[in-house]
């Protein structure tokens, strides 16, 4: 069973095969029940005690694992894992969209034309 905290999308759930593995939110009543074995989350501020004695590995889907008491999580043999670079093609599809939006005056155009219609 894989624990989630945060929503994380259903597209990248879906490719943990159903047959195997199971999502279980990590903040419900539903998570008491099931023996997690692993922890996906985002930015939820994730303590010591988040963390059941079943779990084998922590992975943070962004960069970063500041959001992660990574030193307690060593000291119970847990490793942690983060994903830097998963969203590099969004990010560089946002910078080329502002780049251009700026440089040809795309934005003061729409204003413009707000102003006159």
């Amino acid at each position: 069973n894989i624990g989630t905290f945060n929503a994380i999308s259903p597209d990248g759930l879906a490719r943990f095969p159903p047959s195997k593995y199971a999502a279980v939110a990590m903040q419900g009543d539903d998570a008491q029940d099931e023996e997690i074995h692993a922890i996906l989350l985002r930015s939820f501020k994730l303590g010591s005690g988040d963390v059941p004695d079943t779990v084998r590995a922590i992975a943070r889907c962004g960069s970063g694992t500041n959001n992660i008491d990574v030193a307690s999580m060593t000291d119970r043999g847990i490793p942690v894992f983060n994903t830097p670079g998963a969203n590099a093609n969004a990010v560089k599809e946002l910078a080329v969209c502002g780049i251009l939006l700026a440089s040809r005056g795309i934005v003061e155009g729409v204003n413009h034309v707000h102003k006159i219609i």
